[in-house]
């Protein structure tokens, strides 16, 4: 078990015993300390925070982890996009080339760098969103400005809940249903980022894989909601499947070429996120029949190795496709074997879809 797996259960667990009673002692002290400093920081930062000149959406939440930032940021991009404003997005890039310099993935024209350069989420937003800017840095103010300078007229800030040197007209909070409030505590003891009181600044809640909770959960979370922030909008959000693209036109973003049909088609599926099963529920979804499986640890760097072994894997289930996430794909733009594989390969690609509550959305610009 890694050390991972192992605080993962202590958060999970209420009651330990023995040894593992210490540990979380020890969890619970830790988590004193970071909560100190970082609502002494935040709150220093909220009371100089500067104002960028435009419009600024903050798309966020509360707790670490993915909570589907990604797909809710490109699904506002093109809401906005088809309103006639021009967004462009700013993020952190965390752990890319140019996470501490900043730059520009996306002018809105054309991709000007690598995905290692760009980062993951930077690049996958930058390639499903032709004519939406992306910059990334450190340095949001930094790239704001050059947002402007590109023609912006409203910004979409990613992972922006705890950007608090920076001004924002809305702050939409994602919470994951499976696990929405970060099992009661700040970290290293739990998963939240910030004390729970924060969430009085959302100014809207998005309720993510509300498809995987029961309707009781839902009602339950809503009135936590309401009782730590009043009477702030909650609308629900599924991630539902919108095509099973070949990899060649998926990289090149071809929207003239035909898809072909792959409902009932044999996958074997690759994958190196968080939560693989619900990775699979959804190829189901899609219609696809799943042989097999290979599912590495989440931000696994792939190798040409792991695409060989897949191939092979695929070959043995009898698999007519090997099929990857879009956050996979973009990990494996620069292997060669990739195009090599006698299966081809396919990428599931998902958005972010919301069975009531999409006026709700759009009211967060209405009067901005």
């Amino acid at each position: 078990m890694s050390l991972e797996d192992y605080v993962t259960g202590l958060m999970k667990n209420p009651k330990p015993r023995g040894k593992d009673r210490v540990a979380l002692f020890f969890l619970e002290k830790l988590e004193s300390l970071y909560l100190s400093q970082v609502v002494k920081k935040r709150d220093k930062a909220l009371a100089a925070a500067e104002s960028v000149g435009v419009p600024v959406i903050s798309v966020g939440n509360i707790t670490a982890g993915g909570t589907g930032k990604t797909p809710c940021i490109i699904r506002i991009a093109e809401l906005l996009k088809a309103e006639g404003h021009r967004p462009a997005i700013i993020s952190r890039g965390y752990k890319s080339g140019l996470e501490k310099e900043g730059g520009i993935v996306s002018d809105g024209r054309s991709i000007l760098v690598s995905q290692k350069m760009a980062g993951d989420e930077p690049y996958m937003m930058a390639l499903k969103l032709p004519g939406v800017p992306v910059l990334v840095g450190k340095d949001r103010f930094r790239s704001a400005e050059k947002a402007k300078e590109l023609g912006a007229d409203i910004l979409l800030m990613d992972d922006g809940f705890q950007y608090w040197s920076m001004k924002r007209d809305r702050d939409i909070v994602l919470l994951d249903c499976t696990n929405p409030f970060g099992y009661g505590h700040a970290l290293p003891r739990g998963l939240l980022r910030e004390p729970l009181e924060a969430l009085r600044r959302a100014s809207l809640f998005i309720l993510t894989k509300s498809d995987q909770a029961a309707p009781s959960k839902i009602e339950e979370i809503k009135r936590i909601l309401r009782k730590i922030a009043g009477n702030r909008p909650v609308i629900s959000s599924c991630h539902s499947p919108s095509g099973v693209v070949a990899y060649g036109a998926w990289k090149s973003r071809n929207p003239r070429k035909p898809r072909p049909e792959t409902k009932g088609k044999r996958a074997y599926l690759v994958s190196g996120i968080g939560n693989p099963g619900a990775f699979a529920e959804t190829a189901q979804e899609a219609g696809l029949f799943l042989t097999g499986e290979m599912a590495f640890d989440d931000h696994h760097a792939y190798e040409e190795e792991d695409i060989r072994n897949a191939e092979s894997e695929a070959r043995r289930y009898g698999a007519d496709m090997i099929v990857v996430t879009e956050k996979d794909a973009v990990k494996m733009m620069n292997l060669t074997s990739m195009e090599k594989s006698t299966v081809p390969f396919y990428v599931l690609e998902i958005e972010m879809t919301f069975p009531e509550g999409l006026a709700l959305l759009k009211k967060q610009w209405e009067d901005l």
